[in-house]
């Protein structure tokens, strides 16, 4: 009887078998040394024969004992590809390649990575490098880098605990220390373990995936500031995932739970009885150390990333698994991102993966408990990792101010004298702080504290504010701003009258894109930028001193969202995102050409501009008859105000402002 086979050397190969075997399914696995039958899980059903074989001798095997063919070789064995997909064409067996997972996106930005194309070109760059190196590369090509004695005598290679792999690394001139003989899967703390223990320099590695422990070797070298040299895989290979293969060739779709669970503040003891369930039944646990801390016993990995979390999955295919989040899943928390991201790897690979989230109780509800005070009425803002972040900084500067209560997501001492400047930089130094430290741990500490004096704190640990402004400012209903708000110097100012139409008629949506063409103050600009904080402004003027008061009243008002352009339109539009919106209080007589760049940048563009003379009103008629508009609309807006003559008030007009509003369709 025909069965399927598999030609193994990698973890896929063994998870490839260990599916087959746990459906009933008899197979046969190649295997090329002692130690690949080693860890192989014994079973009747798998027909494991060791040893290497030629072309001929896989020809032999296909022919006469397999209906299906499947290479689990490791990526870099070329040959041994090369001489399994020689075989199954003269025996006529389909060539299915198992693919490992890539792991370039799960090298964290800081890494130092130095890439290489072959073993050659990296053991010859080895030797112009200093201090020891760790060779996690395997022992077959082990002797290229041990060919230079000064390399040689540098060189801790991690191998296989098998005795070819040793003596590989003795007939290449290592021995003792220098032969660390481990079986993974390593974990980052075991890499970077080995790093601090012999020194080590630089780190050599191959492009192996996840599978092959790239992502944590890359870590691991990041956090001790060593290079990585890796050796990219030979060429771009083509395949499929194990459960791709499962699913299309044997009808067996992978079925799994993920939970995803809102511990709390991070004690054991807040986890609702469904969540600490969840955790009880699965098979692995996910999250960042502080979570997984206690589970002893239990397989558990520092991941709370899709990218991180998802190769795993893949590989070890569990029933269940759990992802562990600090405080609630709906607040401020991974899994936002997590769970949207399995659903489309499980659609992918044809995995049958349900995904629960489990509330927890966030870090906001428990302190609010522990100071007494309701939460019902406050607003919530996160300025956890969100260091330089304008937008984040005037979010919390403009709900503190606003707002009697004001919670605070933080995560270190840093973000609390971080909180403190800046609140003590916009007139509110004085407001309370009701501060939380390390919540639900045996080491807590609630306690109150000004946000002037936050610079005192600096105990290393998690914080967690609510603060109270006893006295917050009116916000006006309507956030408009009148001419008495800003900041005006010697520039020419669009009125508030006229400013509060010119806005309305843009038609503004959250997440717009507006270019303010000419912006003189800074007026328009504001205006627009404090409909709504998402939506971006670009503020284009060419006088210094124009400039100079648009920064000021974007300062002055909190307004991170307006991005100041010093130049004229439309050259100085150029790189800019595209507009969605477009108001225009002065062309400077380029008036045809601006508009043939908001045209050009996508029909839609909703466009706004003030007229007030005659001349520019006839020069706006002639100049939209050269494209296709929309929704054209003209108005005259004449304004008087009051004025004092001894006892009497009078009415003073100020020159009438046209408005012309259209909507860009492209040409004519």
């Amino acid at each position: 009887m025909k069965r399927p086979l598999i030609f193994s050397g990698t973890t896929e190969g063994r998870t490839l078998s260990e599916k087959l075997t746990e459906s009933g399914i008899a197979h046969i696995v190649c295997v090329a040394t002692e130690y690949g039958e080693l860890v192989m899980e014994p079973s009747e059903l798998a027909d494991v024969r060791t040893g290497r074989m030629t072309a001929l001798e896989m020809y032999d095997l296909m022919k006469f004992e397999a209906d299906k063919v499947f290479d689990a070789t490791h990526p870099y064995a070329a040959d041994v590809s090369h001489n399994i997909l020689t075989a199954c064409l003269a025996a006529d067996k389909e060539y299915v390649r198992i693919l490992r997972d890539t792991d370039s996106e799960l090298f964290p930005e800081e890494a130092d990575i130095r890439l290489f194309e072959n073993t050659a070109s990296c053991a010859k760059a080895l030797a112009e490098t200093e201090g020891n190196i760790l060779l996690t590369t395997g022992s077959k090509e082990l002797s290229v880098y041990a060919a230079d004695e000064a390399v040689r005598g540098r060189l801790y290679t991690r191998v296989l605990p098998s005795h070819e792999s040793i003596s590989l690394c003795e007939d290449a001139g290592l021995s003792g220390k220098h032969i660390i003989a481990m079986q993974g899967p390593f974990s980052m703390e075991t890499d970077l373990a080995l790093i601090r223990q012999f020194d080590i320099k630089t780190l050599v590695t191959k492009s192996s995936g996840s599978a092959g422990g790239a992502p944590d070797k890359i870590k691991a070298a990041a956090k001790a500031g060593i290079p990585v040299f890796m050796i990219g895989r030979p060429s771009e290979e083509t395949g499929m995932s194990v459960n791709g293969v499962l699913a299309k060739y044997f009808d067996i779709r992978n079925s799994m739970k993920v939970d995803l669970i809102g511990v709390g503040p991070g004690s054991k003891g807040l986890l609702t009885a469904d969540a600490a369930e969840a955790v009880e039944k699965a098979d692995i646990i996910f999250g960042a150390s502080r979570m997984i801390s206690g589970y002893d016993g239990r397989k558990a990995y520092p991941y709370y990333r899709a990218e991180d979390i998802i190769p795993v999955l893949e590989r070890e295919l569990p029933a269940r698994a759990a992802v562990l989040f600090s405080g609630d899943t709906g607040f401020y928390s991974g899994a936002e991102k997590l769970a949207p991201a399995l659903r489309k790897w499980a659609y992918a690979s044809q995995t049958e993966c349900a995904v629960e989230l489990h509330p927890g109780i966030s870090s906001f509800a428990y302190l609010a408990a522990k100071a007494g005070v309701s939460y019902q009425d406050a607003r919530l803002v996160s300025i956890h990792g969100c260091s330089g972040d304008r937008r984040a900084a005037d979010e919390l500067v403009n709900s503190v101010r606003y707002n009697e209560k004001t919670f605070v997501l933080l995560s270190g001492a840093d973000d609390v004298k971080l909180m403190g400047e800046l609140l003590a930089g916009n007139g509110l130094g004085e407001v309370s702080i009701i501060l939380g430290y390390q919540l639900s741990y045996p080491e807590e500490i609630v306690g109150t504290i000004r946000a002037e004096n936050c610079g005192m704190v600096n105990e290393p640990g998690l914080y967690t504010a609510i603060v109270i402004n006893r006295e917050p400012a009116v916000r006006q209903l309507l956030p408009l701003i009148s001419d008495d708000e800003m900041i005006r110097g010697k520039v020419p100012m669009t009125k508030e009258n006229i400013r509060h139409l010119s806005v309305m008629k843009l038609g503004l949506t959250k997440g717009d894109t507006v270019y303010d063409i000419g912006s003189g103050t800074g007026s328009v600009a504001c205006e627009i930028a404090v409909q709504d904080r998402s939506i971006k402004v670009y503020a284009i003027e060419k006088k210094e001193e124009a400039c100079s008061l648009i920064e000021q009243n974007a300062a002055k008002f909190g307004l991170s969202n307006i991005e100041l352009i010093q130049g004229t339109a439309p050259e100085a539009m150029e790189g800019l995102d595209p507009p969605t919106h477009a108001f225009i209080g002065g062309s400077s007589g380029e008036l045809r050409e601006i508009l043939n760049a908001l045209n050009d940048a996508g029909s839609g563009v909703r466009v706004v501009i003030n007229a007030v003379s005659l001349e520019t009103m006839a020069e706006i008629h002639n100049v939209l008859k050269d494209f296709a508009i929309n929704d054209l609309s003209v108005e005259q807006i004449s304004v008087s105000r009051s004025r004092e003559l001894g006892s009497y008030h009078l009415m003073t007009a100020e020159n009438p402002v046209m408005i012309a509003a259209f909507t860009l369709g492209g040409r004519p």
